[in-house]
């Protein structure tokens, strides 16, 4: 077998029963690897009546055919369960090194069932597979995690996983850490590690990885890098990470601030990227076969938050700490982006929601009666911080916060939910503003997680307009849709959605893709699978695969009670223009979004209520679900 490794590996935590076994052709050959066939396990494994953290849950890491490989950005890793935030299909995606140490072990996906009786963490050394002890590392950071099974195992080329305080007390957003510093960030898949007492998974492989095509494989690859070493935003992202994304937002009118108040704030120049990248940097760290090498290794080197450290400080943590709770100080940023990483809290859904506490603050909805005493005026970063402790160890006000911004609301009552910047089915996205954007609000109301930035993008995100219309006119037959504000973007959705779908399932990074502005579409990742693994494919088989993957976690929504009514941006962007700056009056026109609705559903072969027909599923090869959506109905 070229490609995969032939191997799922299941963890019966219960039993402490493990078990090895050969990955079918039926889900290699139609959910390809990585999220599509986790998609499809979790499917078959979990129903609707199944509670989040009940041992019943899975938890499923996967890989893909093309890690392990020299793939450019071939490194990366998908995790999927039930999710606790929202209750629906959930999954983070990560970077870094852990994806090819496990594939070189032996395996394409890890299932875990059942919960230990006390803390576990697995190791695995190629064929040999044990659950160790963890007690002595329950209570530990990530960090000290991560330096302790070093230390045990006594190879440093060891690769981990681990969870932190936040996903032992299962916060519902909890992320899974790689090597410390990346995340598997959304939709609390280190909830669903901490319910199953599974503090960490470490990994060594020595094993090689069969291409089909080795020089004609090596040839491409490199055609691939040079595709990617000469885009036009490589130079920038490469040296300065994706910090440098944010001024550029802001100048654009696409940066909210202030949970949604403004998308103004002249602050924000303290924190250019190019400042941060002066007085902040150590080194550029790249995932495994990555040219791009965004991570920005950084320290603190003075002042009251000195010492602090980290392997990266991403858009998001300034679009949510920064932007979203008007924090213009970088060091303390960079101090709460340290914390998330070590109590393996995601940065994103803990920026969102402390950003509506803050406002919830502001309007009196809460006072330092409810707060704990800690001041939540806007900016007040100790207070900010205080309030990640307090969320990783389910303390006071942290304990009412662990639950997100959503179900905090509920609590709060009094309108609280009203000040929730942005959601969708349950979980907030990033801070750059969507309402000018129609195809990337499109794309954000009918992701298959939740609100999400990863799920699809736009091509007029990152190509200039000249070229955006070329490629649309030779595609999709239009130019209208490469225009930002056009609402005729249902195919083009559908497109990028499927598009950002593959590069999930082969396990590649989205920046070195169509979606980051680069000249690789689903056809050229179909010509990367079919030389890595030998399997014959072409554009069409590409976007059949991923239409059914995108279907099968639709089917999960739709088991779980998610129709039309919950494909809307829930908050401020689904009913407020923006207030001020360039995009001063953009919104999304409830009826042009709603008509747009049925022209994707049209598109995606699903009925009027969002719910895919049986001819579709059949034309997919999906008559189960076809059968079971029938009886559901009946």
């Amino acid at each position: 077998m070229y490609g995969w490794m032939g191997t799922i590996l299941r963890v019966d935590l219960t039993s402490g029963k493990i078990e090895k076994e050969p990955l079918s052709d039926r889900l290699r050959l139609n959910y390809l690897g990585g999220r599509g066939i986790n998609s499809r396990i979790l499917y078959d494994s979990v129903g609707a009546t199944v509670d989040a953290l009940s041992p019943e849950n899975v938890l499923i890491f996967g890989t893909s055919p093309v890690v392990g490989t020299i793939a450019p950005s071939a490194g990366r890793i998908t995790v999927t369960a039930k999710s606790p935030l929202t209750g629906i299909l959930g999954d983070g995606n990560s970077g870094g090194h852990f994806s090819a140490e496990m594939k070189r072990a032996g395996y394409d996906h890890i299932v875990f069932t059942g919960k230990a009786d006390r803390p576990v963490y697995l190791w695995i050394a190629n064929d040999h597979v044990e659950l160790m002890p963890a007690e002595h590392l329950w209570g530990k950071t990530t960090a000290e995690t991560d330096e302790e099974i070093h230390r045990e195992l006594e190879d440093p080329a060891i690769k981990i996983a681990a969870i932190g305080t936040g996903g032992e007390n299962l916060v519902r957003y909890a992320s899974v850490m790689f090597e410390i510093c990346h995340a598997a960030g959304r939709t609390g898949m280190g909830a669903v590690m901490g319910s199953k007492n599974l503090k960490a998974v470490a990994v060594r492989g020595t094993k090689g990885v069969k291409v089909a095509h080795p020089e004609a494989f090596v040839r491409f690859a490199k055609e691939l890098q040079e595709r990617i070493v000469n885009n036009p935003g490589y130079k920038e992202l490469a040296t300065y990470g994706t910090p440098c994304l944010t001024i550029g937002a802001h100048s654009r009118g696409l940066q909210s601030c202030k949970n949604s108040l403004t998308n103004v704030w002249p602050e924000i120049e303290k924190l250019d990227h190019r400042r941060l990248k002066r007085d902040y940097y150590v080194k550029a760290l790249a995932c495994t076969a990555c040219p791009r090498h965004c991570n920005q290794a950084w320290v603190v080197r003075r002042g009251p938050y000195a010492g602090a450290r980290g392997g990266k400080v991403e858009y998001a943590a300034i679009g949510t700490f920064g932007c979203a709770c008007l924090i213009s100080d970088f060091a303390a940023i960079a101090k709460m982006n340290s914390l998330c990483d070590d109590y393996s809290i995601d940065i994103i859904e803990m920026g969102d929601t402390l950003s509506a506490a803050m406002e919830w603050y502001e309007k009196g909805l809460v006072t330092k009666d409810d707060t704990d005493g800690i001041d939540l005026t806007w900016g007040n970063a100790d207070g900010a911080i205080e309030v990640i402790h307090k969320v990783a160890r389910r303390e006071g006000f942290g304990n009412l916060l662990a639950d997100g911004a959503l179900r905090a609301a509920e609590q709060v009552g009094r309108g609280a939910d009203g000040y929730i910047s942005v959601h969708s089915k349950g979980m907030s996205m990033c801070t750059a503003d969507v309402r000018p954007l129609k195809g990337y609000a499109l794309s954000q109301a009918t992701s298959t997680r939740g609100a999400d930035h990863l799920r699809g993008g736009f091509a007029e995100q990152s190509n200039p307009l000249q070229a955006t219309r070329r490629i649309y006119k030779e595609r999709f037959g239009t130019e209208e849709a490469a225009f930002a504000g056009s609402y005729n973007k249902s195919t083009v959705t559908v497109y990028s959605q499927n598009l950002c779908t593959l590069t999930d399932c082969l396990e590649l990074c989205k920046f070195n893709t169509e979606y980051g502005g680069v000249a690789i579409d689903i056809k050229t990742l179909g010509n990367l699978f079919s030389l890595v693994t030998g399997v014959e494919t072409d554009e069409k088989a590409m976007l059949t695969a991923t239409a059914r993957i995108y279907n099968v976690e639709r089917a999960f929504l739709v088991r779980e009670g998610m129709t039309r009514k919950d494909d809307v941006l829930g908050g401020k962007w689904g009913s407020e223009p923006i207030p001020d700056g360039p995009c001063k009056g953009e919104r999304i026109d409830p009826e042009k979004f709603d008509k747009l609705l049925d022209e994707y559903y049209q598109v995606r072969g699903w009925d009027s209520m969002g719910i895919p027909t049986a001819s579709t599923l059949s034309a997919l090869g999906l008559e189960d679900i076809a059968e079971e959506i029938k009886k559901r109905d009946q």
